[in-house]
């Protein structure tokens, strides 16, 4: 697989096929096991999910802060024909992750309880959320791990490879849900005992990547260690910000939805979310098509390829909006009682949360292949800016301040609102970015050289 010579459209649904086939199969992870503790332990296992669901987005945020960056950078430098440099990258990048992990590991245990309470357990959930989200912390690497690794082997020509081991691990997973919370009775915490089992196979066979011989990532001496770190956590920032929002907004939402609900709303709003995790995934599987193929594209300076993979970006992205529009505002109690056993409260608070969230995923789309696309051709200050306002900024103004005067449905379309004026945004960003730069019918002719040139003489 070429990315700098193959057809624009073969590439792209490779890549995507490949992503949004382990989106899927990632996003089944928290659907079994939310579907599992939803009817085995009612409102108050649903409710702990939705408290733990940040938890797992920090875990997704250190991955991808690592690993993206690197990833990025790596494709381009590949793409310019510096191997060297590009191994150089992912060597790096591993030493990172290994430190940061380490660090938020001790972090986990030493504050456990206080971050549960955080994301929004009360005094009466705590002892359900510890069911599940001890083991969380206690295996908090087997979740990381895969999800980093995965960035750099989708990058080095192996999407397929990613898919194999999300699929083998998504397996590992359901059967363990099925055995442990049901005939065994292990309840909530069979369920992550089964997704820590799912996420070990998958780490595992991530690992068998090594062993090809077209294998690029090797590992070699880290020189400049702090210039290729900074270079890989400004790129790998504002995708992680993706992840971070989502352990943002999910505290504040929590919180939010507690002080202006009850149970039964936190217990929908955990439905909610699993599912828009899923929508948010797929969302993320367009942007991790189109990126790879960029940033190589960017380093190979070839812009009619890069407009070209964007616009198919775009296409499957609208598509999906409308898709989970419509299942939103059409089905909204039929997707809660397929998640767990409702009680008239659950049933009562459903139709209205559901559709009035739903309006978020017209917007969300837009914004994410926005930041993974202009991180991608080395805009990572305005891809950044765009992550942070829509990830924290005009999120957790709206989540506060529209309840003041809207009560519980202020909650419930403040996320909307927020993520449709960063949209505007980011659609001008992407314009502007263009007609500046890729005007030129050829990307050599862009100041890009001068910065590339200098690179390389740094490199000797």
């Amino acid at each position: 697989m070429d990315l700098i010579h193959d057809k624009v459209n073969k590439l792209y649904f490779r890549f995507l096929l490949s992503a949004m086939g382990s989106a899927v199969v990632i996003s089944i992870y928290s659907f079994v096991d939310t579907i599992a503790v939803g009817k085995a332990e009612s409102e108050a296992g649903s409710a702990a999910m939705a408290v733990l669901l940040p938890y797992f987005a920090v875990m997704s945020f250190l991955a991808v802060l690592c690993g993206m960056g690197g990833a990025v950078l790596m494709s381009q430098s590949f793409g310019e024909g510096n191997v060297h440099k590009g191994k150089r990258y992912f060597t790096v990048s591993s030493i990172l992750m290994a430190s940061v992990l380490i660090f938020f590991w001790a972090l986990s245990f030493a504050l456990k309880d206080k971050l549960f309470m955080l994301f929004g357990a009360s005094k009466e959930l705590l002892p359900k959320v510890r069911e599940y989200g001890d083991m969380l912390v206690y295996f908090f690497p087997m979740f990381v791990y895969p999800n980093f690794l995965g960035c750099f082997i989708r990058n080095d020509n192996s999407p397929a490879h990613v898919m194999a081991a999300v699929v083998t691990g998504g397996i590992v997973n359901v059967i363990g849900d099925i055995v442990f919370v049901f005939p065994l009775n292990m309840g909530m915490f069979g369920a992550a005992l089964a997704t820590v089992l799912g996420a070990s196979v998958q780490s595992v066979v991530m690992t068998f990547h090594f062993f090809k011989k077209r294998n690029n990532l090797r590992f070699v001496r880290p020189a400049k260690f702090s210039h290729y770190a900074l270079a890989i956590l400004a790129t790998g920032f504002s995708a992680g910000v993706l992840e971070l929002g989502t352990v943002v907004i999910s505290c504040v939402m929590n919180n939010q939805i507690m002080a202006y609900g009850s149970e039964a709303h936190l217990a929908v709003y955990g439905i909610i979310s699993t599912i828009a995790a899923l929508w948010q995934a797929l969302f993320s599987g367009v942007g991790l098509a189109v990126q790879p193929i960029s940033s190589s594209n960017f380093g190979a300076r070839k812009p009619k390829r890069i407009r070209k993979v964007l616009s198919l970006g775009a296409i499957t992205t609208g598509v999906l909006a409308l898709v989970f529009v419509l299942i939103g505002e059409l089905l909204p109690v039929e997707t809660v009682k397929l998640f767990m056993t409702t009680t008239p409260a659950v049933i009562a608070a459903a139709p209205k949360m559901t559709r009035l969230f739903s309006m978020w995923y017209v917007f969300l789309g837009i914004n994410i292949l926005g930041v993974y696309y202009l991180q991608a051709i080395s805009k990572s200050r305005l891809s950044l800016m765009l992550a942070l306002l829509r990830s924290v900024l005009l999120n957790v103004l709206f989540v506060y301040t529209l309840p003041l005067g809207l009560g519980f449905d202020g909650v419930m379309i403040s996320l909307p609102i927020s993520e449709g004026l960063v949209s505007v945004m980011t659609i001008v960003s992407i314009l502007v970015v263009h007609r500046k730069f890729f005007k030129p019918a050829e990307l050599a002719e862009l100041a890009y050289n001068a910065v590339y040139e200098r690179e390389i003489q740094s490199e000797n």
